[in-house]
């Protein structure tokens, strides 16, 4: 499987995932937003399709990818601008590569409509199945188990 990151936002009981690539300017979010309508119950669904969509992007070459534009996101959560998305919203990140899953959380700055990341990064094995991220994002965006 090729590198790729999947991200879950959480605002205002909204659940968004993004699917995003690595690319010569770091990792670029891709033309895809799922939004979660059946809560963390729909989440482990979303991370499939989200990363099915990754995985069919990053076959392509780099400029028939289908990467996002700057409001896609707060498109998906009827917000103006990425600092109004930013203001209340909680984030896992997943990053996949080869070796290793990466997970992160990220909160978000209200004040300079950022959303930036905390210090704690676990390291899970590759094959680690989506419920179990899904399980395990739902705990760093709650700040349970030490997130």
């Amino acid at each position: 499987m090729k590198p790729h990151q999947i991200a879950i936002y959480f605002r205002h009981n909204g659940l968004y995932v993004q699917p995003s690539l690595p690319s010569s300017k770091g990792m670029r979010a891709l033309d895809c937003v799922e939004s979660v309508n059946d809560g963390w119950a729909g989440l482990p669904a979303a991370l499939a399709r989200a990363e099915a969509f990754a995985v069919a992007e990053a076959a392509k070459r780099s400029q028939a990818r289908r990467f996002a534009g700057g409001t896609t996101l707060p498109d998906a959560a009827g917000c103006r601008t990425f600092g109004e998305f930013a203001d209340g919203t909680t984030a896992c990140i997943l990053i996949r590569v080869p070796d290793y899953v990466l997970v992160m959380r990220s909160v978000g700055d209200a004040e300079n409509g950022v959303i930036y990341g905390t210090p704690r990064q676990d390291e899970l094995p590759p094959d680690t199945p989506l419920d179990e991220l899904a399980r395990i994002a739902q705990s760093a965006i709650e700040g349970r188990d030490g997130w």
